[in-house]
Order: structure tokens, then C-alpha cells, then sequence
């Protein structure tokens, strides 16, 4: 639990420290927000905050990298890198949107490619709770999964609108999958370090070192 708890802070710190450069940068850059019916903010508003996080998440997966119980994430598996380059290819994508406004179909060609890299490089689903358990051949596993990351990603899109609310429900989501993740690991005596419960601290950490940047008036 220390070193998740440790993992979580350093990714807080480090985006919460990250986010007046990245400020300065997309105002640079002309990457605004512009004022809309749907928005409260009055005048126009910095975005590329996901910069700023991702650079959080990466100090937090550096720093697991090197802890003795979270290193085996990283000795025994590729999917590390897997969630990187995929969620590299969305920060990305979000950059540019931020920047120029893609239309629909160019977002959602970029978050299946992202979803896909990752997808291809082993992070799937592989089996569903049905009939007790339903294993998925390797395409099935790929395109599910490549449909529930593009579902979700949009759904958190949809939700952004009032400062705070989407940073603000990910962490509560973010928490709650950690708690639980954790536990089942405790209860059913698995292995500790695990890619998933590391990832809801880094998500955790991130939002919460957001948070206090996007709080109305963000």
C-alpha cells in the first residue's frame, strides 16, 4: 500500500507542479477553450491539461519502475508499455484537437488507432462474465476492447463542461477501482503489485494534482 500511496503523490506533485508551464505553453499556442453555452468559464481558457498529466503519470510509472514491490509490474510484463504508447497517441490526439477542433470522425479515427496500439500489444479484454466465464478468441478480445476504450474516452469528453466535474468524477472512479483492486488482492491472496491497481493510483494522483487547477474559474 506505501508504494502505491507513494506512486499516487509523486504523479499529484508532479502534475500539479507541470500545469503553470503547460498554461504558458497552450496560450502560446492559441490552444483555448472559447467561451460556449454549455461552459461556465467567462473568457477564454488555457487548455492541454492532459500534457501536464501525462507527465505525471509518467514520473509515477518511473518511480514504480524502481520500488521493490512494483518493479515485477515492469520485469514480467510488456503492458507498461503498452498503456504508454496508447495513451502517448491520446495526449497527442488531444493536443491537436485542443489546437485546431478535429472534426468527429478524425477523433474517433485517432482513438481507435490509440486504443488499437494498445489493444495490439496485449492490454484486452480476454474473457467476459457470461455463462460463467466466456473466453474471446484474439480478435474479439482486440475490437471489444478497442470499443470500450473509445466508448469510455467519449464519455468522459461528453461529461466536460463545468470546471472540475469530468477531473472530478475520473479521480472518484479512479479511487474506488484502487480500493477495490486492492482488496480483491488482499482477500483472494494475489500477487500486490498489479498493472491495474498501479494504474487507478497514477489516475488518482493525476486528477487530484489537476483538480486544483480546473476548479472554477479554472
Amino acid at each position: 500500500m506505501r508504494e502505491y500511496l507513494l506512486c499516487l503523490f509523486a504523479a499529484a506533485a508532479v502534475t500539479y507542479l507541470t500545469m503553470p508551464l503547460v498554461r504558458r505553453l497552450a496560450t502560446r499556442a492559441g490552444a483555448m477553450a472559447e467561451v460556449r453555452d454549455r461552459d461556465v468559464h467567462a473568457r477564454p481558457t488555457p487548455r492541454w491539461g492532459g500534457l501536464g498529466m501525462y507527465a505525471g503519470m509518467l514520473t509515477g510509472l518511473l518511480l514504480a519502475s524502481k520500488l521493490p514491490m512494483m518493479r515485477s509490474v515492469f520485469e514480467t510484463s510488456a503492458a507498461p508499455v503498452a498503456i504508454l504508447s496508447g495513451s502517448l497517441l491520446i495526449v497527442l490526439l488531444g493536443l491537436a484537437d485542443d489546437k485546431w477542433s478535429l472534426d468527429a470522425p478524425t477523433k474517433f479515427a485517432g482513438q481507435a488507432l490509440a486504443a488499437g496500439v494498445m489493444a495490439w500489444q496485449g492490454i484486452q479484454i480476454v474473457w467476459l462474465p457470461i455463462g460463467g466465464t466466456l473466453v474471446l478468441d484474439p480478435l474479439t478480445s482486440i475490437v471489444l476492447t478497442v470499443l470500450v476504450v473509445v466508448f469510455t474516452v467519449n464519455a468522459v469528453n461528453f461529461v466536460d463542461g463545468l470546471d472540475g466535474l469530468a477531473g472530478g468524477i475520473v479521480a472518484i472512479a479512479a479511487v474506488a477501482f484502487f480500493v477495490y483492486a486492492f482488496l480483491l488482492s488482499v482477500e483472494f491472496g494475489f500477487q500486490r503489485a498489479t498493472l491495474a491497481t498501479l494504474l487507478c493510483a497514477l489516475l488518482a494522483g493525476i486528477c487530484l494534482g489537476f483538480l486544483p487547477h480546473n476548479m472554477y474559474p479554472a
